[in-house]
């Protein structure tokens, strides 16, 4: 199959893979997978991989020379997630090559936690490395998923906390000397207010107030959903274990409703008392 736009999965520009391809026909590139240009030993590689993992997806990650140097390593019902990568490195001085497998699973004490060192194994005997890649790039569960969209909630709830505060803040950031004729004004007559400033204040703490206030310490309970391709699961930050449902019938009646409003937002729009849409198979729903 033609990787097109639509079905082009990989974190290097498309129009630099389009130029990559172009470039390795020309010059008669004779290792490919599918109609991604690689490095020899890096086709032998994935080869293997795959004949062990059939449904494993490749991805285009690292461009170099011409073709693809690095290849993530994906599943169908989580495209946009890698379960991680695999390389080769070919720039050692006695012209072996090196299979390189990396994982976030991967713990390599050689290297310092913060050293990008720490998340890789590597072997020149590539019988070694697939096993590596066997036991650490396998297809993401519901936590796995869950675990790398955290962010988004958090970003989601601060930005609806934060637009409620900075409203009802600016509103009532008024100049002292506005205030001070505000506060004459009371000691001298009963409370009616004089200025637009304080008006406009207590119009809308009158209008929003109870809302605005709502806002700034919204928590709501929040339960993640991932849309697979012929399944659904789902689950709330304070339950152990995700429920898998095969029909949308299945799915609760409050989820199904949000989820239908937040199907036709934006990848990150934050809607109160809905959710957070993080990418076209990943949602926050807000309960």
């Amino acid at each position: 199959m033609q990787t097109t736009f639509e079905n082009y999965v990989g974190t290097v520009q498309f129009s630099r893979f389009q130029t990559a391809v172009a470039t390795a026909r020309e010059n008669n590139h004779a290792y490919w997978i599918g109609d991604i240009p690689v490095h020899k030993e890096l086709q032998k590689f994935f080869k293997a991989l795959k004949a062990k993992r059939y449904n494993v997806v490749p991805c285009v990650d690292g461009l170099n020379n011409g073709y693809c140097f690095i290849l993530g390593i994906t599943f169908p019902d989580a495209l946009g997630f890698r379960s991680g990568k695999i390389s080769v490195d070919y720039g050692h001085s006695d012209g072996v090559v090196a299979f390189t497998v990396h994982s976030e699973k991967i713990e390599n004490e050689k290297f310092a936690v913060h050293n990008d060192g720490y998340h890789i194994r590597q072997s020149k005997d590539m019988a070694k490395a697939l096993k590596l890649a066997l036991k650490f790039l396998t297809p993401l569960d519901h936590d796995d998923i869950e675990a790398r969209c955290d962010g988004k909630l958090n970003s989601a709830i601060y930005t609806l906390n934060q637009e409620a505060k900075d409203k009802m803040y600016n509103k009532l950031s008024i100049e002292r000397s506005v205030i001070a004729q505000e506060v004459a004004h009371m000691i001298a007559c009963g409370y009616a207010p004089a200025t637009t400033e304080f008006q406009k204040a207590l119009d809308l703490l009158a209008a929003e107030g109870a809302e605005l206030r709502r806002m700034q310490g919204y928590k709501p309970r929040a339960c993640f959903v991932w849309i697979k391709s012929n399944s659904l699961s789902y689950k709330f930050k304070d339950d152990k274990e995700a429920i898998v449902c095969t029909s949308m019938d299945d799915v609760p009646e409050l989820i199904r409703n949000k989820l239908a409003v937040l199907q036709i937002a934006n990848n990150s729009d934050v809607i109160a008392d809905v959710g957070i849409r993080v990418s076209d198979i990943t949602y926050w729903v807000f309960a």
